[in-house]
């Protein structure tokens, strides 16, 4: 059975730079609303897992920490300066060369696994292109997504060195319970002439991506197929929306602070001319 000895994360979530060491037994972590306990969780899982969708579905824009993009985007926005975000996880003896190596932030030779998103260099042209906007665009689409081990293999899903499962009770229903909760709170605070515009303009919106930004890829693909955006009752803006606190979407937020944040904004938000009390 593997031990963790030790994680580091950088720039994952809250955490521009953490290190912790592991009990090889038992680990408890306590602390308060959004102090980062279940990104440490979520770091392990996503790392043990290898899988570049998890990555992908939870969307780099959410996992990468967002003092970090704001400061660059606020800076003179060089290549060169793009963030790195890292975590790894420090193994004991597992006896597998594969796993043992320096490819790790401190240089040590040990056993351990390592996930590394950073700037796709095939991609240079587009990023510089991107940063020169006049408006701040981070490029998370053209970072690269790694699992390594600390020797330096690569390793997927399909191809994992540790078998794990994350146990989170927390997440049964979250998802439905917080899309259901911001649906009623937008279809509550509005008129109904002003709703049925902001569906109107959103699909317009999304009839305007498709002609503009989908049109070159269109024309280069057969005349009888076209790619388009979905729409529908399960692709509209009340199924897009969300809420933020401080630009981190509430899925995004600690379990806890989510508690607090639908709480809070039910409190706050008039439903037509009544305060909720």
């Amino acid at each position: 059975m593997a031990v963790i000895k030790k994680i580091k994360l950088h720039n994952f979530k809250r955490f521009q730079d953490f290190s912790v060491e592991l009990d090889e037994k038992i680990n408890l972590l306590i602390g308060d609303n959004e102090s980062g306990k279940s990104s440490i969780l979520s770091a392990i899982d996503i790392v043990l897992s290898g899988s570049r969708t998890k990555v992908e579905t939870t969307g780099l824009d959410s996992l990468f920490n967002s003092d970090v993009v704001r400061n660059f985007l606020t800076s003179d926005r060089k290549i060169e300066n793009l963030p790195q975000l890292f975590v790894e996880l420090y193994l004991d003896e597992q006896d597998n060369v594969d796993l043992n190596g320096r490819n790790n932030s401190d240089g040590v030779e040990c056993d351990g696994l390592r996930l590394v998103c950073e700037p796709d260099d095939a991609y240079s042209k587009e990023i510089k292109e991107i940063l020169g906007q006049d408006e701040p665009n981070f490029p998370f689409e053209f970072y690269s997504i790694g699992f390594r081990t600390f020797a330096d293999n690569g390793y997927v899903g399909y191809r994992k060195f540790l078998r794990h499962v994350l146990i989170d009770n927390a997440q049964i229903s979250n998802e439905y319970a917080t899309r259901d909760f911001v649906k009623t709170m937008y279809t509550s605070s509005i008129k109904d002439a002003e709703r049925n515009r902001h569906q109107n303009e959103y699909r317009k919106y999304k009839d305007a991506f498709k002609k503009s930004v989908l049109g070159d890829l269109n024309n280069r693909i057969p005349v009888e197929y076209s790619f388009a955006i979905k729409t529908g009752s399960k692709a509209n803006l009340e199924t897009d929306l969300t809420i933020s606190e401080d630009d981190i979407n509430i899925e995004n937020k600690g379990k806890g602070k989510q508690s607090f944040i639908k709480t809070e904004f039910a409190l706050k938000k008039k439903i037509g001319d009544k305060d909720l009390s």
